[in-house]
């Protein structure tokens, strides 16, 4: 059984996982042919060095997605830069045909208000997820794609899983990509073997044929 995890900073050796690593620009870095990655500028770390080296690599074909990119409110970068970065990244994200994952905390009006004037094509994804029921439905019913890790709440797990938009991650977490699959497949009442049939349906469309 395969495991498909959208985002994680861990590099894992085992046959049976399908990750896409994220890549941090500040540092040098070599990617492997059969690893898949995303590449952006974290809010946190906002630097037009980065953009040059982002700008370079976004068109490398096992870079599959463009992220984490996004709004943080508790972040030291202003948010007009913060802004700013990010819309760049969404025009990165259009220009490259590659979806968009971000990171998002306590700024979903703003980010909202992006999506309605920036009117992406390519699919957005929220990593980490953490919102309760009612912002998983409202982000579901604008098209976004919601990843969870090791912790979620189960109703906003259960809409994502409803609308067909559902997917894991183990980010920095220790967690094995396994053990998550396990605990999410009990939380929704069904066998880890649909849970992995289904992520990967959506996965795999997202890191080839990106374009809804």
């Amino acid at each position: 059984m395969k495991y498909y995890d959208i985002h994680t900073h861990q590099i894992s050796q085992e046959q049976n996982e399908n990750a896409v690593f994220s890549l941090d620009l500040r540092a040098p870095f070599k990617l492997h042919p059969d690893r898949l990655y995303a590449a952006g500028i974290h809010p946190w770390y906002a630097d037009d060095k980065q953009w040059e080296i982002l700008k370079k690599w976004i068109s490398h074909p096992r870079i599959v997605l463009v992220g984490e990119a996004g709004l943080d409110r508790l972040a030291l970068t202003p948010p007009n830069i913060q802004e700013e970065l990010f819309i760049r990244q969404i025009e990165l994200s259009e220009e490259a045909g590659k979806p968009l994952i971000i990171h998002c905390v306590k700024a979903w009006d703003e980010l909202l208000r992006i999506r309605r004037i920036t009117h992406p094509v390519m699919p957005w994804i929220i990593h980490g997820f953490r919102g309760k029921k009612q912002l998983a439905e409202q982000l579901l019913g604008r098209g976004f794609y919601l990843s969870f890790g090791a912790r979620y709440h189960p109703e906003a797990l259960q809409a994502a899983w409803t609308a067909g938009r559902l997917l894991l991650e183990t980010d920095d977490n220790p967690i094995h990509i396994g053990c998550l699959y396990r605990e999410v497949a009990e939380e929704l009442q069904i066998t880890e073997a649909l849970l992995s049939q289904t992520v990967g349906s959506i996965f795999i469309p997202l890191i080839t044929s990106p374009v809804p």
